[in-house]
Parts: C-alpha cells; structure tokens; sequence
C-alpha cells in the first residue's frame, strides 16, 4: 500500500555489547534514529546490556539469510519478522515502547531497499519475550504474511523524532505548544501540523517569522512525507511511517 496523498525458528545469536562499536562500522553506516531514542536515561540503562542497535542487525541478517532470487531482477525477502529477547531485555526495551518497533521498521525498510530487496507484502517486525535465553542473546523468526498498513505521522527537529496522535499539533517555543523547541525565533505558538488519518499539512499561526514549507512562504499547505518544514532556526521534516498489523 503507498503511502498516503498530500492534505519459525531462527537461530541463536550472541551479540555482547562490547561489540557496538564495530557494528557501528560496518552496519550501512547505521542511520541516527534509533539512537536518538536510546539517550539520556536510557543510556545507563543499556551501558552492560543489549543494544537497540544490536537488534536492527540481527533482523537484518535474518532478511539476508532468507532473501530468495526469484528472478533476473527481483529478490524477495521476508516481510514478517518476530525479534525474541530473554525477560530482563524484553523488560528493557518495553520503556522505549512504540518508538522502537517505528525506528527497528525504518531501518530494515532502508536496508532492503540499499539490498534492492522486495517483500510480498508490507513489513512488520515485532518484539517478543523468550525466557529461555540469556541476558543479550537475540532469537530472529521470520516468514511472508499478510498485513494491513497504518501510516503514522512524525515530525523530526534536531535530532529528535516527535510521533504526531492528534488532529492538531502546535510547534513553538513556548510550554503551550505541544512540541516546545528552543529556539527563540519561533513563536510562543508558530504553525502546526494537520493530520485526519491521510492527509497532512501544515498551517502557520500567525507567527512573526513566517514558516516556509521547501523554502517558499506559506499560510497553508498540504504536505507529503519528507516535506521540510522552515521555521525560526529550525528545521523540521515531516515523516510518514508505516505502522503494519497481520490480517486477521
């Protein structure tokens, strides 16, 4: 399904933490987003455990190792992958929540498509809790399902990714606005974002400054997923995420 208009058994990996470093380099060059979710506290919360980033490499060696040539040019991959963490990991990486499984979805999306791989249907990845596995090991099932797909708004801005749940959301500097950035040429309440369940935009609120939507003044606009957003000293990119569910 595209995205919207304008408005069982794999096996056992060992991956020790130690070892994130040289992940680090030879992983694609692994995009910032899931470390943007894995700051601040939960940085010391995963210092001596299993790193998000650990489990973005073993789906993708699982899509590797399952990926079938079924044609000159067509490679077909999985598109349904369960991730199985021992208790203390799963419990771990359950205080990241939703923003995960968006970032593991995103990644795996970006190396297939680097692999020039196709699924038979929309990708869905899942976390799982296995308590017959030691603190750090990961277990990676995968097979070709069915699913339905949602699409999930997002608005990024200085290395952070908003998830946008309202019909409205206000960007500016101030306490009110439901996204505060510090940046004090934005306005207490600058523009903000439009979203009905498929179609997106943005409006601006009267701001001082303007908002430009792909450099070009705006009072109101429909916009599509990774449209830039210009406001204040900020950039903003709207993102559309596709939030997959098995059909019944």
């Amino acid at each position: 399904m595209p995205p919207p208009s304008r408005m069982k058994q794999g096996a056992k990996v060992k991956l020790k933490s130690h070892k994130v470093k040289e992940l680090v380099g030879i992983l694609d060059g692994f995009e910032k987003g899931l470390e943007r979710i894995v700051t601040g506290a939960f940085t010391k919360t995963f210092k001596s455990e299993l790193q998000p980033i650990e489990i973005s490499a073993a789906i993708k060696g699982e899509m590797d190792s399952k990926a079938s040539i079924v044609a000159r040019d067509r490679i077909l991959a999985p598109n349904q992958y369960t991730v199985y963490l021992s208790s203390a990991d799963f419990k771990r990486m359950q205080a990241l929540g939703e923003n995960l499984l968006l970032e593991l979805n995103d990644q795996a999306t970006r190396h297939a498509q680097r692999q020039k791989y196709q699924f038979g249907a929309a990708l869905l990845i899942n976390v799982g809790e296995d308590g017959s596995l030691n603190l750090g090991q990961i277990r990676v099932t995968s097979n070709t399902a069915s699913v339905q797909v949602e699409w999930t708004p997002a608005l990024d801005v200085a290395g952070q990714r908003y998830v946008l749940n309202k019909a409205r959301t206000v960007v500016g500097r101030d306490t009110s606005a439901d996204i505060q950035v510090n940046d004090n040429g934005l306005s207490r309440q600058h523009f903000e974002i439009l979203w009905d369940g498929a179609k997106a935009g943005v409006r601006d609120l009267g701001s001082t400054n303007g908002t430009k939507v792909d450099g070009r003044p705006i009072t109101e606009i429909g916009i599509g997923a990774d449209t830039q957003i210009q406001a204040g000293h900020s950039d903003f990119v709207f993102k559309l995420i596709a939030k997959t569910t098995p059909n019944e």
